[in-house]
């Protein structure tokens, strides 16, 4: 008997490894070996164990990295790599970037031909039924687990250039008898509720009948229901063929058989805007037979390509949308002449084409750029991966036409996630407090009015303009010094918006004074869109420590108004900011600013900590303050110090003397350690 280690990376994807089941099965059964399963590594537990034999599954190609990292930590678990088995879908699509990348050449394509893995008794595991035992092994929970995976056909046929099933299952085979694993699964697993199809065109098959019947006959016919074992409850079934069904090969017979099992959703890819008139005849065929959930895979950020016989163009962003927009018109439409209790509902997914041979995410199409592909993830952050189904969410997330939507995929993704009205739900969900509501709503209002701000600017631009824009932001990398190359001032405003505040202050010590930038920027933040400026003062005087060119570049930038500005939001919390005070005074008195003594500011605070001036002392420091006279401030401390003196020492036997004693003992232990340091440094 041997021991026998079977990983899947630790990648998050819905469905457990069909393949590691199908040879866990193998391993326990044919030759009697320990199996254990893990996602990602061991428990420490395993630690020490010596395995005979690992076998790392793979999926997708984007996934390349943490597929490595897993076959790497394989190799520390045996003592020579020939103990390795690599394969699943991109090993097969890769195989020669696997053995760049791992010295493994990987097992490719499916498990269907005798000696594929070399063991004795290996005839063809691709039909074994799969070990539902190993998901014991993991605490990962897969969302769809409660399933009998099978397939009733393989491959497709349909050969598409952005299609991987012609390299991972070439041949189309018509028929294969789900029906005895079925029965096999119960027997040794117990029954599950659902049942998932990974065939890849079942359509095709001129086998069809046979298997709706044997759907059927396996007790999925159309409103079939399941106990739950666990919890005693009668649950209704579902067949899902999860790799779609293809809309050329829907005709009347097959959406009525189709109508006759317990299918949802009934999943039709629309890839391509040329398949309008396929897709919209495979939608009404099946809520003309009772099929009410359907979900359509949205093929984005494509190039040109070649399938079904004929050819496809790359789709632009407008393609995106009038495809989703088409579905949902159509299902109201369709919904029209249909009983309340059989209305259809219709879900779109958008899936954004990877090339196949991608070893990341980063693909960008040729009519796309980085940004547009960026603002349609932030668009499906609130779907949740529940697709788009309701008409009111699509216009409001998506625009209420093409030309709209184009325009959303240009905007900042922090506008993009501030778009919609302000929700009271939140407040009854997480129990808020009256003065959190009034938080969340300012800042709810802020954003509204920097969406209005930004559609301003973006509008006032013709078509050629918003060209020179888009190409300008199209990378979805937003840097300071781009600002500098950009001739037209709505633009500079406008790109602006999408900079960090931190970003921003950058940009301030970028600009020469001289330059026109300089007084575009300048009025912008401090006259036209004054929220940007709060923006960069909340910064300056919030909790995290900035670096020190933020407090320069700004002092260099305003000059004594911003500081004037600062002074006077710094007020509201009655100047409580010591370690931005300190921090200040060194950059002005490097940088030669004299006109204001931050140092001085942080003396009066400790004035206001033990309460050494009065009611009206207090009031005129801060309008000193406000004012920038630090020499007037100085005499006025100055004329309370021996106030300042006998307060300390009446409170020291007190609690909140104490508490000042000690702020006290930390700012000069801080500061002698500072001196300490920088006296070091200088000696070395």
């Amino acid at each position: 008997m041997k021991n026998i280690l079977l990983i899947e990376p630790d990648y998050k994807n819905k469905y457990p490894p069909l393949g590691l089941m199908k040879i866990s099965a193998f391993h326990k059964k044919i030759l009697h070996d320990n199996v254990r399963f893990a996602k990602g590594r061991l428990p420490e537990v395993f630690a020490h164990t010596k395995w005979d034999h690992v076998y790392v599954t793979t999926l997708f190609t984007f996934e390349w990295a943490r597929t490595i990292e897993a076959v790497e930590y394989a190799k520390t678990l045996v003592d020579s790599i020939d103990q390795i088995t690599v394969g699943g879908i991109a090993a097969t699509m890769l195989p020669d970037d696997m053995y760049r990348d791992t010295g493994i050449y990987p097992v490719c394509g499916l498990l269907n031909e005798p000696g594929k893995l070399g063991l004795p008794g290996d005839e063809c595991i691709d039909q074994i039924v799969p070990d539902y035992s190993m998901l014991d092994d993991i605490d990962y929970v897969y969302p769809f687990c409660d399933a009998y995976f099978l397939s009733a056909t393989k491959g497709c046929g349909n050969k598409c250039g952005f299609c991987a099933v012609q390299t991972l299952e070439p041949k189309f085979i018509p028929y294969i008898d789900i029906k005895e694993k079925i029965a096999a699964i119960d027997a040794e697993f117990g029954p599950k509720k659902d049942l998932l199809l990974m065939d890849n065109n079942v359509l095709r098959s001129s086998h069809f009948n046979q298997i709706i019947d044997d759907i059927i006959e396996s007790g999925f016919g159309k409103g079939a229901f399941y106990i739950n074992p666990k919890t005693g409850k009668k649950v209704q079934r579902y067949v899902d063929f999860n790799q779609g069904l293809d809309a050329m090969f829907l005709n009347e017979a097959k959406a009525k058989r189709l109508g006759e099992i317990a299918l949802r959703p009934a999943r039709i890819a629309f890839d391509h805007i040329e398949d309008k008139n396929i897709y919209e005849r495979a939608m009404r065929l099946c809520a003309k037979y009772g099929i009410t959930e359907l979900s359509n895979y949205v093929l984005y950020n494509s190039e040109d390509f070649g399938g079904k016989g004929k050819i496809y163009h790359a789709d632009m962003p407008k393609d995106l949308y009038n495809r989703m927009r088409f579905t949902l018109d159509l299902k109201d439409e369709i919904n029209e002449n249909l009983p309340d209790d059989n209305k259809v509902a219709a879900f779109s997914f958008p899936m954004r084409y990877i090339p196949l041979s991608a070893h990341e995410r980063g693909y960008v199409g040729s009519q796309w750029n980085a940004k547009f592909l960026r603002a349609v993830q932030c668009m499906l952050i609130p779907t949740q991966g529940k697709g788009v189904g309701s008409k009111s969410f699509f216009e409001a997330d998506f625009g209420k036409n093409a030309d709209e939507f184009v325009k959303f995929l240009a905007m900042p993704d922090k506008l993009i996630a501030a778009r919609g009205k302000f929700s009271e739900k939140v407040r009854r969900m997480h129990d808020e407090t009256e003065e959190d509501l009034k938080l969340r709503k300012a800042l709810w209002e802020k954003n509204q009015r920097k969406l209005k701000e930004w559609n301003k600017l973006y509008d006032s631009m013709n078509s050629e303009e918003v060209d020179s824009f888009v190409s300008v932001i199209g990378d979805n990398v937003f840097l300071p010094e781009k600002v500098l190359g950009i001739v037209s001032d709505v633009q500079k405003k406008l790109y602006l918006h999408y900079l960090t505040i931190p970003r921003l202050i950058s940009l301030l010590g970028m600009i020469n004074h001289n330059s026109p930038t300089y007084s575009v920027v300048y009025n912008y933040v401090t006259n036209d869109f004054k929220d940007m400026y709060c923006d960069i003062i909340d910064v300056l005087i919030g909790k995290e420590s900035q670096p020190t060119y933020i407090f320069k570049n700004y002092v260099d930038f305003f000059g004594k108004k911003g500081v004037m500005d600062l002074l006077d939001k710094l007020c509201n919390i009655d100047f409580d900011a010591d370690q931005q005070l300190k921090k200040w005074h060194d950059i002005c008195k490097k940088n030669g600013v004299a006109y204001i003594d931050f140092e001085l500011i942080r003396i009066y605070r400790r004035y206001v900590i033990v309460g050494a001036l009065s009611e009206q002392e207090h009031k005129l420091a801060k309008n000193l303050i406000l004012q920038m006279k630090m020499s007037d401030l100085s005499e006025l401390l100055h004329h309370n110090f021996d106030a300042f003196q006998q307060k300390i020492f009446d409170d020291l036997n007190e609690e909140k003397g104490q508490d000042f004693l000690k702020m006290i003992s930390k700012s000069i232990l801080k500061n002698i350690h500072f001196k300490l340091n920088d006296l070091l440094e200088k000696k070395q």
